[in-house]
């Protein structure tokens, strides 16, 4: 069952042992298919497994495990209008999403890829649940957060408590 209570879901995750990734991936891709919601990825702290793994099913040529792994680099921040997650049914915000990442992938297996669109968007937010950030951490819908442009001086929407200007704006001016 997908986990609801936020209090559970902001418990930041350790990463998997060898012997943990598989059955995991298995409880993970048996509850996204009972999910009444269509959802395209989820975390494992959502079905209350504190381990950093995570999956995204796009299609069914688009599909990735994320084992112990971390996001490099960003590029292209942008507004993505429309993100839900299965632990908030019925929820869809406006965040800020990179539309382009670089994947460090820590597995049994290390290796990297590139990431862009929705799947970018995808992992981007199920990383943050593997952190204990929510959706409604990036929301632009919050009070501290109803416009749509970012000042340079306003902290950065990526919550790394930074002012925009020294945070994410180096990687838009930096391409």
């Amino acid at each position: 069952m997908i986990i609801t209570d936020e209090a559970i879901l902001r418990i930041p995750c350790v990463n998997a042992e060898p012997h943990e990734i598989v059955s995991i991936i298995e409880q993970l891709d048996k509850e996204l298919a009972l999910s009444p919601i269509k959802g395209i990825g989820l975390a494992a702290p959502q079905i209350n497994i504190h381990k950093n793994i995570a999956i995204v099913r796009i299609n069914d040529t688009l599909k990735i495990n994320l084992v112990n792994c971390r996001i490099a680099n960003k590029y292209d921040l942008e507004i993505f209008d429309g993100e839900g997650c299965l632990s908030f049914p019925g929820e869809y915000v406006k965040t800020m999403r990179y539309q382009e990442i670089h994947v460090v992938d820590n597995a049994v297996y290390p290796y990297s890829f590139i990431a862009t669109g929705l799947f970018a968007v995808s992992i981007q937010h199920e990383v943050d649940h593997l952190s204990g950030r929510l959706l409604v951490d990036f929301s632009l819908s919050s009070p501290q957060k109803s416009t749509d442009k970012v000042r340079p001086n306003d902290l950065c929407p990526c919550n790394s408590g930074k002012k925009y200007k020294r945070c994410c704006k180096l990687n838009i001016n930096s391409k």
